[in-house]
């Protein structure tokens, strides 16, 4: 009966889900199916073509057949996506190829027949004025004639001859002119240089909340320095970034003016700078999940954020509040006071207990950050293995480094997120132990094609101290459930004594997932996790447990709608069920 409510329960939800955002006309929507032909003997660029063929075809949403203007509709469809493959045919450089469509027996079905002609090559390369054109390197004679590279010369030849000046204007153009019979073509760039200039006074208007004393901050140039349109995107950038803003205009003078100095009024739209969030889940091995959130980004008028959260599940309930300042002593460091009240049940301890603390972030690069902090928490444990409540009262000191080249946080499709903590902890009061916490993560995401991502997390710590028993039992390592090993219940892989979950001072896990992507708003997993706890201060990998599954995706425009399914591969006797569930926003990891 427990299983059959978990369903119910997940049946419920998904389906008001999906009833909100009327994802069901989706699911059940008719694709459109159309196929290539003509290209079949030059293997490498049917396939190119075919991909082009197939990503346009799924970007149609057919009309339901009863909708009077359906044929209609799909007649003019077939009709631009036959431009649409004729256009990419010109962007490879094949002119003079051809494009003819037949329509198949049912709906939104045909045939797209291609063929190529010759690929016409570059004779003749030209720029002017002629003294740019030492500038142009990527592009030469003799090569094919293909529209992105053409483009991509185009940008890089603006580039180098905008490094190091101070145009306040540069435009790069081209034209190409065809020879039909030699079947060549000639490039000629044109190049329009303004003046040199420099920056001259930054006005900002439409401010009213934002004080300008943080507006100034932003940019990253003074008057005086080069003006180089780019510093202008990078402040755009970095409004947008700070949340502060829905809508950003520059407004600089139509010619340049006689001194050489521009003036620059950057015109903003302030948006609401409160922000109300809440999430669900529900994890057959924890139930059901609510996390309420209340955000204030403005709370000062410099960018200063309020964030607090409620979480409230049957094995944790936390209220927590983080104040935020940015550009604290530094342009590139911002430092952040938290704090929490918490009570936390598991198999394994009871805690009740406040916790604070204070971090100091900066950003090294785009992509490197780090953090250096202290905390301070009071908590009362009941431990479930040696059944003795006792009272900690930890200073901890966490250091932390992190790289992030993921394209996206919530769904990424490609890069890394590698992510080292290490934490001394030392008892503020009595005689209790020190120790030190150290713990290593890695993601990593590749995608291969459009609809199909590769994606990677390993994870690894270590307490170097006392024996497990002598830790607090909320610090030590546990492994098990929706967020490392599926299959397993919560806190369910690892050491196990008196019957209850005892901790561990070493981890280590791993997980493998293949993510498909069906259309914009379905997709499907598959996964394997591993893990273990130990005692020894290194993990030996000799009694992994090992879980896998398969889970379904729904795409929001908020993230992913996640269910997946699991079960126990090894070690199936320790686990709790022969199978668990998991249903959140957001991919595993």
């Amino acid at each position: 009966m427990t299983k059959l409510r978990h369903w119910a329960f997940y049946l419920l939800l998904l389906a008001g889900t999906c009833a909100l955002s009327a994802c069901l006309p989706e699911v059940f929507a008719q694709k459109a199916d159309y196929k290539l032909s003509g290209l079949e003997k030059q293997v490498s660029l049917n396939d190119d073509v075919k991909k082009f063929l197939d990503n346009r075809a799924a970007e149609i949403t057919p009309l339901k057949p009863s909708n009077p203007d359906a044929a209609y509709y799909e007649a003019a469809k077939s009709r631009s996506l036959r431009d649409d493959l004729k256009a990419y045919m010109d962007s490879k450089g094949y002119y003079d190829s051809n494009v003819n469509f037949s329509a198949g027996q049912k709906p939104w079905s045909g045939v797209y027949k291609v063929t190529s002609g010759e690929q016409y090559k570059i004779a003749d390369i030209s720029v002017s004025p002629g003294i740019y054109a030492g500038h142009l390197k990527t592009l030469q004679k003799g090569q094919v004639l293909d529209a992105e590279k053409a483009l991509l010369a185009q940008r890089q030849l603006h580039d180098d001859i905008a490094h190091g000046k101070c145009f306040f204007a540069l435009d790069v153009e081209n034209e190409v002119t065809l020879d039909r019979k030699a079947k060549t073509a000639s490039i000629a760039f044109k190049v329009t240089a303004a003046g040199q200039s420099t920056f001259g006074n930054l006005t900002f208007e439409g401010n009213k909340d934002v004080q300008e004393a943080y507006l100034r901050k932003l940019p990253n140039w003074k008057a005086g320095d080069c003006f180089d349109r780019a510093r202008l995107e990078e402040l755009r950038v970095a409004l947008f970034e700070s949340g502060l803003f829905s809508a950003v205009d520059f407004q600089l003078p139509d010619a340049r003016p006689r001194n050489g100095r521009v003036p620059v009024t950057v015109r903003v739209t302030e948006r609401a700078p409160r922000t109300i969030s809440a999430g669900v889940s529900y994890y057959s091995d924890e139930g059901p999940g609510v996390t309420l959130g209340w955000k204030h980004r403005n709370l000062f008028g410099q960018a200063e954020s309020l964030d607090t959260e409620l979480t409230l599940s049957p094995i944790l309930q936390k209220l927590s509040g983080t104040l935020t300042k940015p550009f604290f002593l530094r342009k590139d460091q911002q430092i952040a006071l938290n704090a929490a009240l918490k009570r936390e049940d598991t198999d394994g301890y009871l805690t009740t207990g406040i916790e604070s603390g204070l971090t100091l972030s900066r950003k090294f690069s785009k992509r490197l950050s780090g953090s250096s902090g202290a905390k301070l928490s009071f908590k009362k444990i009941e431990d479930e293995v040696t059944r003795q409540t006792d009272d900690f009262l930890l200073l901890s000191f966490p250091q932390g480094l992190i790289y992030d080249s993921r394209d996206n946080a919530l769904d990424a499709t490609k890069g890394w997120l590698l992510n080292g903590n290490v934490e001394p902890y030392i008892a503020a009061v009595g005689d209790k132990p020190l120790f030190l916490k150290t713990e290593f993560s890695a993601r990593k995401y590749h995608a291969v094609g459009k609809n199909v991502v590769l994606a990677g997390r390993a994870k690894i710590g270590s307490i170097l101290g006392p024996a497990t028993a002598s830790l607090p039992a909320t610090e030590r390592f546990y492994s098990g459930g929706g967020g490392s090993v599926r299959g397993f219940g919560y806190q369910e892989v690892g050491p196990v004594r008196t019957g209850s979950p005892e901790g561990g001072r070493s981890i280590i896990e791993g997980s493998a997932e293949a993510r498909f992507k069906f259309n914009d708003t379905l997709g499907a997993v598959a996964f394997v996790d591993a893990g273990e706890v130990n005692n020894g201060l290194f993990p030996d990998m000799g009694d992994l447990s090992v879980g896998a599954g398969v889970g379904l995706r729904y795409y929001t425009g908020f993230g992913p709608l996640r269910l997946d399914v699991a079960v126990p591969v090894t070690n199936k006797e320790t686990a709790s069920s022969a199978y668990q569930v998991y249903l959140s926003i957001g991919q595993a990891f």
